[in-house]
C-alpha cells in the first residue's frame, strides 16, 4: 500500500516526531510503501522523508532574504528610509493562532504530488500550519481517489483559527465574534475560515481522526465535521526510545540528586497559560506543608524560557532549559513523578512518553489524562485547575512503598505497549484503512 503522510514540522525535533513513529511503524508492515512530504527543509538522510522545496528552492530562498534584509538597512541608513511590513493582526496569545487567514493555499497541489514520486492509496495529514490548505486536500482526493485521514494535533482543523477553543462554543457553529481575533465581527475571519474549510471538506472524502478521548469529544462538536465519519487513535511512541531504567544510574548521568524524590514536570513553553505552571506552584506550595520533609523532594523543570520564571519554589529544583529528545527519555526515567498541569490541551505528548518510560503522572482531567492515566494504577487524574487535589495526587504517589511504587510503574508501562506501542498503532491504522480505502 502506498502511504504518504503530510507534516509541516520536522519529524526529528519536538511533537513533529509523531510523524516519524507513525512512518516507522507503518513502513515495518510488509507490502507498504511509506513516504514524508515535511514542510521544514532540512538534509534528511531517510530518501523517503522528502522536503517539499528541493536545496536548490531552499539555497534561493535564503539568499532571497538576505537581498531582503541587506536592502531594507541600506534604505534605512542611507536615506532613513523604512520599509513598512505587512500588518500582522492582534491575536490573543492564549488561543495559539498560528495564521490568520487560513485561506492560503502555500504550495501547488501538483508540486506535493509530484514530490512523492508516487500516486498515494492513503494519505495522512498530521501539522497543517503553513504548509497544506483545505484547497490541496481536496485536490488530492479528486487527483488520486485516496482518502484522506486528518490526524488531529490540536483544534485548528475545525475551528475557525485558533489551535485551542477555551470555553468558546464558535467551533460548534460558524464562528465569528472570535476572541482569538479580539473581533466584534459576526463576518471575521474566522467566520471565512470556517466557510472556506466547509467549501473542500465537504467534496473531499476526509476523515477526521482523533488522538484522545478529550479531543473525540471536542470534535463531536464540531460542525465542520458533522457529516463525517470519525475515528480515534492514539499517537504512537517508540518504545525503544522510552523505556524504564534504573533511575539511580540516570540520575549520576544528569546529575541530579540521588536520595530524593524527583518531580518532573516539562513543556515546550513552560510560562504558556495553558500549560498551567500556576497551578502547578500552587499545589507545590500546597504540598510542601503536608510532607514530612520537604527536603526530600527534588523539581526538575524543562522547557523554553523556564530560566525567566520568577517564582519561589518550596523545593530544591534543577532548571533543564529546552531537551532534545535523544535527552528527554533519560529525564523521565530518571523521575519518580511526572507532573502535567495542563488545563487546556490535545495532549500534551510528555503524558504518553512518561507511561510508556514507566514513571506515573500526576495530571488534570482532561487531554490524553482520559486515556492514560487511572487513579491508583498509572498515577492520580486531579479535578480540572483544583491545585489542592493535584497536590493530593503528588503526595499519593510520593507515599507509596516501593512494591506499590514498583507495581504502578509495572502497570505504566504495559499501559503504554497495549495501547501505543508504534507497531500496534500502525496495525491499527492498516485496519482502519482496509475499512475506509
Amino acid at each position: 500500500m502506498k502511504i504518504l503522510i503530510l507534516t509541516s514540522a520536522h519529524p526529528y525535533k519536538k511533537a513533529g516526531i509523531v510523524a516519524l513513529d507513525l512512518y516507522n511503524g507503518l513502513k515495518e508492515i510488509k507490502g507498504n510503501e511509506v513516504k514524508i512530504i515535511v514542510r521544514e527543509w532540512d538534509k534528511y538522510t531517510d530518501k523517503n522523508i522528502i522536503p517539499i522545496d528541493t536545496s536548490l528552492h531552499e539555497f534561493w530562498r535564503r539568499i532571497w532574504d538576505i537581498r531582503r534584509r541587506i536592502i531594507k538597512k541600506l534604505l534605512k541608513v542611507l536615506f532613513g528610509y523604512k520599509i513598512n511590513e505587512e500588518p500582522k493582526v492582534k491575536t490573543n496569545p492564549d488561543y495559539c493562532v498560528q495564521g490568520v487567514d487560513q485561506t492560503i493555499t502555500f504550495f501547488q497541489t501538483k508540486k506535493i504530488l509530484k514530490r512523492a514520486g508516487f500516486r498515494p492509496e492513503i494519505v495522512i495529514v498530521l501539522f497543517m500550519s503553513s504548509f497544506i490548505s483545505f484547497k490541496n486536500l481536496n485536490e488530492i482526493f479528486k487527483l488520486t481517489g485516496a482518502p484522506i485521514f486528518l490526524y488531529l494535533m490540536d483544534m485548528a482543523p475545525f475551528t475557525g483559527g485558533c489551535h485551542y477553543a477555551w470555553d468558546c462554543n464558535g467551533y460548534t457553529d460558524k464562528c465569528g465574534y472570535c476572541p482569538a481575533l479580539y473581533s466584534e465581527n459576526q463576518n471575521d475571519q474566522s467566520r471565512v475560515n470556517y466557510l472556506y474549510k466547509k467549501k473542500y471538506i465537504e467534496s473531499t472524502n476526509i476523515i477526521p481522526v482523533s488522538g484522545t478521548e478529550w479531543q473525540n469529544i471536542q470534535l463531536g462538536k464540531s460542525s465542520l465535521f458533522k457529516n463525517k465519519r470519525k475515528l480515534k487513535a492514539l499517537l504512537p511512541i517508540n518504545e525503544n526510545q522510552y523505556f524504564p531504567y534504573n533511575k539511580i544510574e540516570k540520575r549520576h548521568e544528569l546529575g541530579f540528586p540521588f536520595d530524593k524524590k524527583i518531580v518532573f514536570f516539562g513543556a515546550f513553553s513552560v510560562d504558556e497559560k495553558r500549560k498551567g505552571f500556576n497551578y502547578l506552584i500552587e499545589a507545590l506550595n500546597i504540598l510542601s506543608k503536608t510532607v514530612e520533609d520537604s527536603s526530600m523532594i527534588h523539581l526538575v523543570i524543562a522547557g523554553n524560557n523556564n530560566q525567566n520564571l520568577k517564582y519561589i519554589f518550596p523545593f530544591s529544583y534543577t532548571f533543564l532549559g529546552y531537551l532534545d529528545h535523544n535527552i528527554l527519555p533519560a529525564v523521565f526515567q530518571s523521575a519518580d513523578i511526572f507532573v502535567s498541569p495542563s488545563i487546556e490541551d490535545s495532549g500534551p505528548m510528555m503524558v504518553n512518553q512518561s507511561i510508556m518510560c514507566g514513571t506515573p503522572v500526576v495530571t488534570f482531567e482532561m487531554g490524553v489524562a482520559l486515556d492514560l492515566v487511572q487513579n491508583g494504577e498509572t498515577g492520580y487524574r486531579a479535578k480540572l485547575k483544583d491545585s489542592n487535589d493535584f497536590a493530593i495526587g503528588i503526595k499519593y504517589i510520593l507515599d507509596l512503598n516501593d512494591l506499590e511504587y514498583r507495581d504502578m510503574s509495572t502497570k505504566c508501562r504495559e499501559t503504554g505497549l497495549s495501547l501505543y506501542q508504534s507497531n500496534n498503532i500502525a496495525k491499527e491504522w492498516m485496519e482502519i484503512f482496509k475499512n475506509y480505502s
